[in-house]
C-alpha cells in the first residue's frame, strides 16, 4: 500500500515532475554538445541531478500506479506496447540514416543495442557499431524494470523505516567515489531504489526545507571546487544535492505559468530526445552559440515528429482506439496508454 495523495498533490508532483524532466533532458544535450567542454560552467552538475531526476520519477510513479503486488507479465507487456516499438522505431530511423552516411551498422553490437543492452558495452569496451549513442541509461532502465517487484517487496518491508534507505543510500555513494565510472552509474541507479521508498511512504521534509539543502549542497560544491580546488566531496555533495532536489519535487508548488506548461509538453517526447540528439548535431555557421540553438530547434522538431510517427505505430500495432480521458485520481502509468492527465498535461512518457 502507497502513502495517500491528495488530488491537487498527485497533480502537483505531476506537473513538476514534467517541467524538470524536460529541463534535464535539454541540460543533458547540452552537456553533449562537443562546445560545451569549453564553457565555465560545470554542466556535469546538472546533467547529473537531471539523470538522478528521470531515475528518481521513475521508481516513485511506477510504485505509485503498481505498489508492491505486480502481475509481472502485465506489467512486461504494457512496457514492450509503450516503450519497446517506439524504441526499435527510432533504432530503425537511425539505422538508415547512418547507413547513408557511410556508418558501421551490421555488426554484432547493433543487436547489443536492439535489445536494449548499450551499457553492458561501455562497460566491457568499445561499441563498434554506429549505433547505441549514450543509451547506458536505457539499459538500467531495464535492469529497473527487471528488478522493480523485489525492490518494491524490500521498500515494503521496512514500513517506512529511514535505515534501510539510508544504508542503500551508503553503500551507493561509497561506490560513485570508489569506482568511477565516465558517467553517472551509481547516482543514477541509486535515483531509482529511494524514488521506490519515496512512492511507497512520502516525504516529511518540507519543500523549503529541501531546496535550502539543495542550495547549499550545490552552493558548498562549487566553492569546494572553484576557490579551494578540494574535490574530494564531490559525490556526497552532489549526491545529497539530487535527493534534496527531487524531495523538493515532491512538495513544491510550481506556477502553473503557460511557459511551464508549453515545456511540459515536451515530455512526450523525451525518449525521442534522448535517443537521437547526439545525431543531429550540425555546424552550419562556424558560430558555437547560433549552432546551438538551431541544432536544439531541429532535435525538439525532429523528436516530436517521430514521436507523432511511433505514437501512431504503437495504435495500429496494438490497434489501440483514441483513449478517454480517465476519471479516476489514480497517478497514471506513463508508459500505458497515453491518457490524459486531470492536470491538462500530456501523458507521462518514457522516464516515468
Amino acid at each position: 500500500m502507497t502513502h495517500p495523495m491528495s488530488r491537487t498533490d498527485q497533480e502537483s508532483v505531476s506537473f513538476n515532475f514534467s517541467v524538470f524532466k524536460v529541463l534535464s533532458i535539454l541540460c543533458v544535450v547540452s552537456s553533449h554538445w562537443p562546445s560545451a567542454v569549453n564553457l565555465p560552467l560545470p554542466l556535469w552538475i546538472p546533467t547529473t541531478i537531471g539523470l538522478f531526476i528521470f531515475s528518481f520519477s521513475s521508481g516513485f510513479f511506477t510504485t505509485r500506479i503498481y505498489g508492491v503486488d505486480v502481475d509481472v507479465r502485465a506489467f512486461w507487456a504494457k512496457k514492450v506496447e509503450r516503450l519497446a516499438v517506439r524504441y526499435w522505431f527510432l533504432l530503425a530511423v537511425l539505422s538508415a540514416l547512418l547507413l547513408v552516411q557511410g556508418k558501421t551498422i551490421f555488426h554484432w553490437h547493433s543487436l547489443v543495442h536492439v535489445f536494449g543492452l548499450s551499457g553492458v558495452l561501455n562497460l566491457v569496451g568499445p561499441n563498434a557499431s554506429a549505433l547505441g549513442a549514450g543509451l547506458w541509461f536505457f539499459t538500467l532502465l531495464l535492469l529497473f524494470y527487471l528488478a522493480f517487484p523485489y525492490l518494491a517487496r524490500l521498500a515494503a518491508a521496512s514500513r517506512g523505516d529511514f535505515m534501510a534507505p539510508m544504508l542503500i543510500t551508503l553503500v551507493f555513494f561509497y561506490l560513485n567515489d570508489h569506482y568511477v565510472l565516465p558517467f553517472s552509474l551509481w547516482l543514477t541507479a541509486l535515483g531509482f531504489v529511494l524514488g521506490v521508498f519515496a512512492g511507497m511512504y512520502g516525504t516529511q521534509v518540507s519543500a523549503r526545507t529541501s531546496l535550502a539543502l539543495t542550495l547549499i549542497s550545490l552552493t558548498v560544491l562549487l566553492v569546494n571546487n572553484v576557490v579551494f580546488g578540494y574535490k574530494s566531496a564531490n559525490g556526497v555533495l552532489l549526491g545529497g544535492a539530487c535527493i534534496a532536489a527531487n524531495l523538493w519535487l515532491m512538495r513544491a508548488r510550481l506556477p502553473e505559468w503557460k511557459v511551464l506548461k508549453v515545456l511540459a509538453k515536451l515530455e512526450n517526447c523525451l525518449l525521442e530526445i534522448f535517443i537521437i540528439h547526439t545525431y543531429l548535431f550540425i555546424h552550419p555557421t562556424g558560430i558555437a552559440a547560433f549552432d546551438f540553438v538551431v541544432t536544439m530547434g531541429l532535435i525538439i522538431v525532429a523528436a516530436w515528429k517521430l514521436n507523432t510517427w511511433g505514437s501512431m505505430l504503437v495504435k495500429r500495432a496494438f490497434n489501440k482506439a483514441q483513449p478517454r480521458r480517465p476519471e479516476s485520481n489514480k497517478v497514471h502509468d506513463p508508459l500505458q496508454d497515453p491518457l490524459q492527465d486531470p492536470s491538462g498535461l500530456p501523458p507521462r512518457d518514457f522516464m516515468s
